[in-house]
């Protein structure tokens, strides 16, 4: 009786912790190149904020997650490559609160 319990308490969390984590968008960093870039941000135009999400291994993913506003923001992603050359692009054209998209960068 117990254990029945004790699954049904354990099943209730992961279905609200699973709920919760898709509740925002993402954006999933590949750094598919054989070197690491560092200096990896992103900006949210609009809102004039920077996260600083700090290096990225070479050959290896980093998930974001989007922080949205009240108002509707365009993000940027910059880093700097091996060859010490800054980057800029952005990642998400339009984000609003509504959007609940996953979108994918790819560093070659």
């Amino acid at each position: 009786m117990m254990n029945k319990y004790f699954l049904l308490l354990i099943s209730a969390l992961l279905i609200s912790c699973t709920s919760m984590n898709e509740d925002k968008g993402k954006i999933t960093i590949n750094n598919t190149s054989a070197s690491p870039v560092s200096d990896v941000r992103i900006e949210y135009k609009n809102a004039g904020r920077v996260d600083a999400i700090g290096d990225l291994p070479a050959h290896s993913t980093y998930t974001y997650a989007i922080t949205y506003t009240d108002a509707e923001d365009s993000l940027y992603i910059h880093y700097i490559d091996s060859h010490n050359q800054a980057h800029a692009k952005n990642v998400v054209a339009y984000a609003a609160k509504y959007d609940k998209e996953h979108h994918t960068f790819t560093i070659k």
